[in-house]
């Protein structure tokens, strides 16, 4: 729902209740969109906040405290000079638009008293902020609008401010029974919205909602009646709206039930307390949906750079299978270097091909040769073509062997973002990028005298507990599965891993017990769900005792070796365990 002209009503009403008779003290503009004015009202403080993003555009108090340029922008240094030390004398909205105006006394250069008008429209894209004078001409604007961005509606310093142009809709809360009847035709969840100015998809379901099923007009108009008197008496429920996963959905100023037991509403004490609980809350969402989206991205591109590299070396070593044939003709142009002295375009000599019986019959070859060079020179350009072939062969089967490991590290690690749950798993995930060389991102170090003291992990294993009573820990991510299969667990404790594909090492811990078989399909179900085959039917799942796993020296995070080992196929579904996260 955001702003529509109910919430701009309620938040205009705590707005004027709360901070008019109050002072400016000091002004700023922590970024381009956004605006701040510290003021006080006998001895209480307060912060309003003016948010003209098209993200998340708002007005309203708040308890945040932004950063500061060190350079405050033009349009802030301009409301310092005109607002800092003035009064606010009303803060209002206009009709039943998404535009509230606030009214200061103040006094001009000349010490002559004057009034000023800060008139916030919160529009989605088009929200701004523009500082008038006591005839509404403009001083000055947060987003300047000419002719190039709009030809119907310029706001530019030393015009005339214009409201912005109605929307040919009607205003509800002057509506009457009979307008109401005889304006509405179909009953539907947007019939309120698309008839009457200001209103929200969330306020007009809500007022269908509550209208009742199979409602007629009747049922509507009592319905719309009893939302309109409460914004008339100014009783409001600031409601916020939070969804299955435990995030903030919506905001209202009223009370919601259309979404049942859905999603679960919390009621907060203030208009203020409820946007800061709203977009903080969103912000922040944001912030570590953004943050995981550019490791994924910085992965993906990892992975799509192994994967060419790969596609390359497999042609050149396609290539050097050619060797073979360079040293074959090589040899035929030595056996027969004393029939040939001349330089010439190719040579045709005799070889001897042993059939099964050790027969031998002959067989001409034709080799083609470098005019330039003497036969004898073009047998030592094919051995040197020769043995670089192999040499090269050698090479690029170890560095297909590191490139094939460090995809299958990059995508351990995609699995294990792709389960993450919470900021404090993006960061363990991002300091192993960090500390495996991928994510060359500046951090902050941690030192102890000359030592470099490493973070400790901020969140534990997954933990399970098996119908026989044992616990089953998972690693999040490749530091976690090496520290839990190498530091935590003992040698004679049960170690799980998906088999062939990325996933997470499962430990089995037994404390000295035997478990049973089916202890061991609990725990390898586990590891299946906590992997990249999380869903399927049937999963192959290796399981070995901790004795048995290695980890080779230089090797990535979460690499291991292991022999010895059995392997179950068990079910990847999804459970209702109650894993502790």
């Amino acid at each position: 729902m955001g702003f529509d002209a109910f919430m701009v009503r309620a938040v205009a009403h705590e707005l004027n209740s709360v901070i008019s008779g109050a002072r400016v003290e000091k002004v700023t503009e922590p970024s381009k969109d956004e605006l701040f004015f510290a003021v006080h009202k006998e001895s209480f403080h307060y912060k309003l906040q003016i948010n003209a993003g098209a993200g998340a555009p708002r007005i309203g108090l708040t308890t945040e405290s932004p950063e500061n340029p060190k350079v405050p922008p033009m349009f802030c240094m301009l409301l310092r000079k005109h607002l800092t030390g003035a009064k606010i004398k009303e803060v209002r909205q206009k009709d039943f638009e998404r535009v509230i105006e606030i009214e200061f006394e103040t006094y001009d250069e000349m010490g002559f008293f004057t009034v000023r008008r800060l008139i916030c429209e919160i529009m989605g894209r088009y929200s701004n902020a523009v500082l008038c004078d006591e005839n509404y001409k403009i001083i000055s604007v947060l987003r300047p609008v000419d002719f190039t961005t709009s030809t119907k509606r310029q706001l530019l310093p030393q015009m005339a401010y214009e409201y912005p142009p109605s929307q040919n809709k009607k205003d509800p809360l002057s509506e009457t029974r009979e307008g109401f009847l005889s304006t509405v035709n179909d009953v539907n969840e947007k019939t309120v919205m698309n008839l009457y100015t200001g209103v929200s998809p969330l306020t007009s379901r809500e007022i269908f909602y509550r209208a009742g099923t199979g409602a007629g007009k009747e049922e509507l108009y009592s319905a719309f009646e009893s939302y309109i008197e409460m914004a008339k008496r100014n009783e409001y429920t600031p409601t916020l709206i939070i969804d299955e996963k435990g995030e903030p959905f919506d905001i209202s100023p009223f009370g919601v039930m259309q979404y049942g037991e859905l999603y679960r509403t919390v009621v907060k004490k203030s208009m203020g307390e409820l946007t800061d609980a709203f977009f903080a809350e969103k912000e922040r969402i944001n912030r570590e949906r953004q943050r995981a989206y550019s490791t994924e991205k910085l992965l993906k591109n990892a992975e799509n750079r192994l994967i060419k590299k790969l596609e390359l070396q497999r042609k050149e070593l396609e290539d050097t299978e050619k060797k073979s044939d360079y040293k074959y003709k090589a040899d035929l142009i030595t056996a027969n270097i004393y029939r040939f002295r001349d330089k010439c375009e190719e040579l045709t000599v005799t070889d001897y091909v042993f059939d099964d019986d050790g027969a031998y019959t002959e067989k001409a070859v034709v080799i083609k040769l470098d005019k330039g060079l003497t036969p004898a020179q073009n047998a030592q350009r094919l051995y040197k073509k020769y043995n670089k072939a192999k040499n090269a062969e050698r090479e690029i089967s170890i560095q297909m062997e590191k490139a094939e490991a460090e995809l299958e590290y990059i995508r351990s690690v995609r699995d294990a973002l792709e389960r993450i749950n919470g900021q404090a798993d993006l960061e363990e995930i991002q300091r192993e990028l960090i500390e495996s060389g991928y994510d060359r991102r500046s951090v902050k170090k941690e030192y102890d005298g000359k030592k470099t003291q490493k973070k400790p992990m901020t969140k534990s294993p997954l933990k399970y507990i098996t119908n026989g009573g044992f616990t089953v820990l998972v690693g999040k991510n490749n530091l976690q599965n090496d520290q839990l299969t190498f530091k935590t667990a003992s040698k004679n404790d049960y170690w799980f891993h998906v088999k062939n594909r990325p996933g997470s090492h499962t430990v089995l811990f037994v404390d000295g017990k035997s478990p049973s078989e089916s202890d061991l399909t609990e725990a390898a179900e586990i590891a299946a769900r906590n992997s990249k085959a999380a869903g399927e039917e049937r999963v192959e799942v290796d399981y070995t005792k901790i004795r048995n796993v290695k980890k080779p020296a230089g090797s990535k995070p979460g690499f291991v070796i292991y022999e010895g080992y059995s392997t179950a196929v068990v079910s990847a579904k999804a459970k209702n365990d109650n894993a502790d996260k």
